[in-house]
């Protein structure tokens, strides 16, 4: 289904807003925006993004999260698989999803920045791990 676009947002066929806002290459890292309320039967649009990043970059992924209300178990999951075989960063957690991140243990392996810039940065800094891509 191709997407409309309405005001500057992106919509599916029947209206709804397009759970992913952007996506573009920034440096060596692939940025994903996302936003709204992130829930398991919306979770394909992700996983489609993340594919076409992975497909197009070498280099890390970062989830812009500054526009996403809420996120269930289906999109930490989905982030912690792709951080198996990819460095993953985000930015922009409002304070429930950076304590989602805290009680799963989930933040010692997705660190979570203020902004891109901060995630650049962080992630230009580690060194390259052999066992990724």
């Amino acid at each position: 289904m191709t997407p409309m676009v309405n005001s500057g947002h992106m919509f599916d066929g029947f209206g709804q807003a397009s759970t992913v806002s952007y996506t573009r290459r920034e440096g060596p890292a692939w940025v994903i925006g996302l936003r709204g309320d992130v829930e398991l039967d919306l979770l394909e649009e992700v996983e489609a993004a993340t594919r076409q990043a992975l497909s197009g970059s070498h280099g890390p992924l970062v989830f812009d999260l500054h526009e996403v209300g809420f996120c269930d178990s289906s999109l930490l999951n989905h982030l912690l698989l792709t951080n198996r075989g990819r460095k993953v960063a985000l930015f922009g957690a409002n304070a429930p999803l950076r304590r989602l991140l805290e009680v799963t243990g989930a933040a010692s392996i997705l660190p979570a920045y203020a902004d891109l810039g901060a995630a650049l940065t962080a992630l230009s800094s580690l060194p390259p791990s052999s066992d990724r891509p």
